[in-house]
């Protein structure tokens, strides 16, 4: 086994992009109706101005604005009505002096008009003439061509994630299918002759596969698709062999548990026999979750994870996800964080970059974080958490009062 020194996140970083950064991303297309959470495989471009043709912004009479200068409550403007707009239609007459026309909201604006008068500012004399008590700036009350976006703007790049907010955008330009990066696929192992299925009733000394589930769970709304989820006892060639076949079908490999320096820790003796380089980095300068491996077999990445639940939900955060964003979909985005004040003092990891979980509450000068205290295994804290902070390695920590940014989880 090669023991390595204790790596920082940031160096892990830089080993696993020079390992793996060069190899090429596939890409699929995905309908828009499944589009949500799929990664762009290239930048999409506006197909038309829009929109398309000056339309009005609210109900009301399309006027040549410098008719209605100087007009008021007690002195309106008198105008002949000249028709109305069709929803879907073009008005093909123009609008003369002295006219008005009337346009719902979304219609096409006549020719020879430039404003549109909210219809409550307006008083209908007759079938045949207004009255107008408020004036109108030139462009007022409307959209004109191009003011939302013009035909060839970039409106997402490629690595975007697509969000519930952007299939509007999507159905706006006539993309019923867009061009989007296959899922990774990842294979899950949890090691530990401890571990039994969830369904299983655990005898003393035994405890239900909570990393497997919860890795998942976090691996699916990073982006990835999971294979399978599997269990093996603390069998070195039992374990190897069925590492060896998901290495062939799977993108990445997720080792749970077998991580440290125990008899029975195994996973990076596996990851060493299965191809060159082998293991890279064994121990990263984080808090929790140091006795972290990661290893290159044979060109496919293997993460040995800590088998605590907590440590291996916090490498996968600030490890793993970051790599399977950036390595399979180009995505460099920055996670959704939020600026709190923290309510207690919480001491740095002694040169390791700490991260802790908290609970987000809104006060009246803003969000507080309260730190969740808790022991390393227990699974309850990460139900409470809101998010979690960093806490960088060369610091002594933070004090009460202090502002943090707290990621959502």
């Amino acid at each position: 086994m090669k023991l390595l020194n204790v790596d920082t996140v940031e160096q892990v970083r830089e080993k696993l992009a020079s390992h793996f950064g060069n190899q090429g991303r596939k890409a699929e297309f995905a309908g828009i109706g499944e589009a949500v959470g799929r990664y762009a495989a290239d930048d999409i471009a506006a197909d038309a101005d829009m929109p398309g043709f000056r339309r009005s912004v609210v109900d009301g009479y399309a006027v040549r604005a410098k008719e209605t200068y100087g007009v008021s409550d007690s002195i309106p403007v008198f105008l002949r009505i000249a028709g109305s707009v069709e929803m879907g239609k073009i008005h093909c007459d123009t609008l003369r002096s002295g006219e008005a026309v009337y346009v719902p909201t979304g219609g096409m604006i006549p020719e020879g008009a430039d404003a549109v008068v909210m219809i409550e500012y307006i008083d209908c004399l007759d079938e045949g003439t207004i009255a107008i008590y408020k004036p109108a700036a030139p462009g007022s009350g409307i959209m004109n061509v191009g003011d939302d976006y013009r035909q060839g703007d970039i409106l997402f790049r490629k690595g975007h994630r697509m969000s519930v907010k952007d299939i509007g955008m999507l159905a706006a330009c006539g993309l019923s299918r867009i061009p989007v990066y296959a899922k990774p696929v990842l294979s899950i192992i949890s090691t530990g002759d401890e571990i039994v299925e969830i369904g299983a009733s655990p005898l003393p000394g035994q405890i239900r596969d909570i990393n497997g589930h919860a890795v998942r769970a976090f691996a699916e709304a990073a982006g990835a698709a999971v294979s399978e989820i599997r269990i093996f006892h603390d069998d070195f060639d039992v374990c190897r062999s069925y590492v060896a076949d998901e290495i062939k079908k799977s993108d990445l490999v997720l080792i749970s548990g077998g991580s440290s320096a125990g008899n029975k820790d195994m996973t990076a003796d596996i990851i060493d026999s299965l191809g060159e380089p082998g293991v890279f980095t064994h121990g990263i300068a984080i808090k929790p979750g140091k006795p972290t491996i990661i290893g290159d077999a044979g060109g496919k990445p293997v993460f040995g994870l800590p088998g605590h639940p907590m440590s291996a939900i916090i490498v996968f955060k600030a490890v793993v996800e970051p790599f399977i964003k950036n390595r399979f979909f180009g995505n460099d985005e920055e996670a959704l964080g939020v600026p709190a004040w923290i309510t207690e003092n919480i001491h740095a990891g002694e040169g390791r970059e700490t991260y802790q979980l908290v609970t987000l509450e809104k006060t009246g000068k803003g969000w507080q974080a309260e730190p969740i205290r808790a022991k390393s295994g227990a699974i309850s804290q990460l139900m409470k958490a809101d998010g979690y902070i960093r806490i960088g390695a060369l610091t002594e920590g933070v004090s009460a009062g202090m502002e943090v940014e707290v990621t959502l989880l």
